[in-house]
């Protein structure tokens, strides 16, 4: 059949690590041989940083940060995709104090106006809670939906 693009939803997510490495490195082998393009849907941020050149973080529904995958881990924008990053399970001595997001997670189906991760946030704002934030350029190649990136600018 040759297709130019698949989508991957969870295509890894149910397997033992060691099966999920052989399929990964069959996904990236199969890119690289047929030229393919993936939509490769994970919530594993480690299978994520591994296959993919560019990065999309949703919450609810919506993406509040793209960037190129090296960018992204990096220097996070978001305050959402700094505290999924936080948690990523790292291969770095020491001890590290596990902080999970506080307060609840609204309901998909009844969204929080404005900014849907506010109230979870630690830097809302009273804007977020009532203007929903656009995805707006950061950086070459980068976008982030975050009033905090218009109060820098201002």
């Amino acid at each position: 059949m040759r297709p130019e693009f698949l989508v991957c939803d969870e295509a890894v997510a149910a397997l033992d690590v060691s099966i999920q490495a052989q399929v990964l490195n069959l996904f990236m082998d199969l890119r690289q041989d047929f030229n393919l393009t993936y939509l490769f849907i994970s919530h594993d941020l480690g299978v994520v940083e591994h296959l993919s050149d560019r990065v999309l973080i949703m919450y609810l529904g919506r993406i509040v940060e793209e960037a190129p995958t090296e960018a992204l881990f990096g220097d996070p924008n978001h305050p959402y995709t700094q505290a999924l990053l936080a948690e990523v399970p790292r291969l770095e001595p020491g001890r590290r104090i596990f902080k999970p997001i506080t307060g609840e997670i609204p309901s998909p189906i009844n969204p929080p106006s404005g900014c849907h991760f506010h109230p979870r946030c630690p830097h809302a704002m009273d804007r977020c809670r009532v203007e929903r934030p656009a995805l707006r350029p950061i950086g070459p190649g980068r976008f982030s939906a975050c009033h905090l990136n218009d109060e820098a600018r201002g």
